[in-house]
């Protein structure tokens, strides 16, 4: 439940950024809020997947699958619905920019 209220208030100060943020600061924004579950950077050591390993073809593919419910998850589907194209692809970006680090 923690994880959730974490992760509930990082989600509702990030579309503020929506209009005046670059793609690199609205992915880091957005990457932030992955991190209440996902770990540090996306390194999760849980259960949870780690968003570290993925390739950008397949976080957006995870993504897609989680708007459509194709794949389920606690949260997820109600996350990746309320992202746009634009909010995906920037936090795409910014793990592919952190793992080439």
């Amino acid at each position: 439940m923690k994880c959730f209220v974490v992760l509930l208030a990082g989600l509702l100060a990030v579309p503020a950024l929506a209009g005046t943020a670059s793609v690199s600061e609205r992915g880091a924004a957005w990457a932030r809020a992955c991190t209440a579950c996902h770990g540090p950077d996306g390194q999760s050591q849980g259960a949870i997947p780690a968003l570290d390993r993925l390739s950008p073809e397949d976080f957006r593919v995870a993504m897609q699958a989680f708007r459509t419910e194709e794949r389920q998850g606690t949260v997820m589907n109600y996350i990746a619905k309320g992202l746009s194209e634009a909010d995906v692809e920037a936090v795409v970006a910014y793990f592919a920019i952190m793992q080439a680090r």
